[in-house]
This record gives structure tokens, sequence and C-alpha cells, in this order.
């Protein structure tokens, strides 16, 4: 998680970026706890693995997705990446989006 709340604060000003995690933990009494410990400032929603399954076709947690602004999914992270997940990573696949028309 750390990758993506480094990149969340490269980001958190440009208008054309918005960051969305959505949890699958079924104790919402823990997430609220960890969400607040942590001081998350992204947009945070909470289903059922269940749900993010049908919903999302998630089937690996961590799931990643890059969204284009037409609500198209361009890139998938699934499952842990075995080259290591970065920051660097995460804005690479947001310039792409950025790039594309």
């Amino acid at each position: 998680m750390p990758h993506i709340e480094k990149a969340f604060e490269k980001y958190v000003n440009d208008d054309k970026v918005a960051f969305v995690l959505v949890s699958i933990d079924d104790d919402p009494e823990r997430l609220a706890r960890y969400v607040a410990e942590r001081k998350f400032k992204m947009t945070l929603a909470r289903m059922t693995f269940e749900q993010a399954e049908a919903l999302m076709g998630v089937k690996d947690v961590p799931t990643g997705f890059y969204v284009d602004r037409t609500g198209v999914v361009r890139y998938e992270t699934r499952g842990g990446e075995t080259h290591g997940d970065s920051a660097d990573r995460v804005a690479w696949h947001i310039e792409e989006l950025k790039g594309s028309k």
C-alpha cells in the first residue's frame, strides 16, 4: 500500500487523476481503525469479496485497475507483482492514460 500512497501524493492536486481504494475487509470496525491510524486521504469504498468478484472480476488480492477518462479499464494488475510494485510503476500507468486521447 505504501506505493499507492506515494503515487497518490504525487497526483493529489491533478484534477485528471482520481484514486479509489476498494476494501474487501469483512470487519468494518477494523477497517475504520486502519484508515484512521494511517490517516488515509484517498476515497475508500467497501464491498464483500463476492461483490468485488461479481462486479469487477476480482480473483486475487490486491487487484489494481487503471481506468481511462471514458471508464474503460486499460491496465490491470492482479495479485502481488513478481517484479514489485512501486510508485514509479503506478505513475507510469497514470501517465500513459493521461497521454492517451
